[in-house]
């Protein structure tokens, strides 16, 4: 290697599939595989492979989110420049998310709903998109269109049928490396084991992480979350949505800046315990007042009665059958963002899902956490939706 760098590392199958295909001249390289078959570990060793041999190199490492970014491809990477013996040979900015390697090559980590325009101005000769079936077609051609020479794709086969992903794979530019675990010489027994037996327990799991086979999402009610810092220029509309709680459950508030399909939602209260009293007052201590319109839950009057008469101006929204379907429905019509310190909003929304009956099969019954969810609902069908506005009922059959 150049610079006297001699390196050893453990490479599969995957590794040598990338590098054929890059030598091929393929530009864009999708690596469609199960759980553990190395797709990711791979994509990292190439480049950072890429990165010492050509001093100066710029490469981007992205995924959906920030957050998702700092626990999952971030710690991939530091793990896989330790068994590289590399980590301490270049300098790493916390603040930026940016590798600076010894002979001028770059690495940048970023997350796909990045708020401040970095992906617009951000030029790169190599990139790394994981879990690219979370991210976005939009984002994806923002770092396309600045990308000298190829970009790696790797994803578990988790995505409906209409994926932009799909129609990319499709190119004649394009390369798709489909990889399962028994690619992997270097997996231990257990989890090999582990693998193999989810096919006793979870047969639609199984076919996604064992097998790399496509499968369209079922249980997860929400898709992958997109986070911000700092609201955008051109904020016209503001509401408020509660969901009432007290011993058992959270009391939730919920902010909602609209611009027309986007809706930046932040969490302002998620406590228990709370009296009517003790909520109007965080509430106006979070800057909430009579002028501002703020929805909750219908099937509390005496507590609406009673924040209105501590001075501001709540009403229950208009609910009819099937509405908490329905209003999952049209919360997923907008452009939902999350502040990225709402961490309870967070947890909720990641974790909220359709319940399975006894036989595996999904019932239209959500389950998790949904106290801030709620708030958000309440404010989306309130303030939001056409049908609600006008005081239409939709029944869900």
């Amino acid at each position: 290697m150049k610079n006297g760098i001699t390196l050893e590392i453990k490479a599969t199958q995957v590794f040598g599939d990338i590098d054929d295909a890059i030598n091929e001249g393929y530009r864009y390289i999708f690596l469609r595989g199960s759980t553990r078959s190395s797709k990711t570990i791979s994509s990292l060793q190439y480049i950072i492979i890429e990165c010492l041999k050509e001093p100066g190199i710029s490469a981007t490492i992205a995924r959906a989110t920030q957050v998702s970014l700092k626990n999952t491809i971030l710690v991939d990477f530091k793990e896989v420049m330790g068994t590289m013996d590399l980590w301490d040979k270049g300098t790493f900015n916390k603040v930026d998310n940016v590798y600076v390697f010894p002979n001028g090559s770059v690495i940048r980590f970023i997350g796909m709903d990045d708020t401040t325009s970095r992906l617009k101005g951000m030029k790169s000769d190599i990139a790394l998109v994981d879990e690219v079936n979370t991210v976005d077609i939009e984002p994806f051609e923002q770092l396309n269109i600045r990308l000298s020479k190829w970009v790696l794709c790797p994803y578990n086969p988790e995505l409906t049928p209409d994926h932009w992903v799909l129609k990319y794979e499709e190119r004649e530019d394009a390369k798709l490396l489909v990889s399962n675990w028994r690619q992997n010489a270097f997996l231990d027994e257990r989890t090999k084991k582990a693998i193999r037996d989810l096919k006793l327990t979870n047969p639609d799991l199984y076919e996604i992480y064992s097998e790399g086979k496509l499968v369209e999402p079922k249980e997860k009610i929400f898709p992958e979350i997109k986070t911000y810092k700092d609201l955008p220029q051109g904020i016209k509309e503001v509401y408020y949505g509660l969901d009432f709680g007290y011993s058992v459950d959270e009391t939730a508030v919920v902010k909602l800046s609209v611009k027309d399909r986007d809706v930046y939602v932040e969490e302002i209260i998620y406590e228990k315990g709370l009296t009517n009293e003790d909520l109007a007052f965080l509430m106006k201590e979070k800057g909430i007042t009579r002028d501002n319109d703020v929805v909750c839950d219908s099937a509390e009057p005496k507590s609406i009665t009673e924040l209105n008469r501590n001075g501001l101006q709540v009403v229950g929204v208009k609910k009819g059958s099937g509405s908490i379907l329905y209003g999952i429905q049209k919360v997923k019509t907008f452009n939902i963002y999350i502040h990225e310190d709402s961490e309870n909003l967070i947890r909720e929304w990641n974790n909220y899902k359709f319940k399975k009956d006894r036989s595996g099969n999904l019932t239209k019954t959500p389950i998790g956490d949904d106290h801030a969810l709620d708030a958000l609902r309440y404010g989306v069908l309130q303030f939001l939706d056409n049908q609600y506005k006008k005081g239409k009922y939709v029944i869900l059959v």
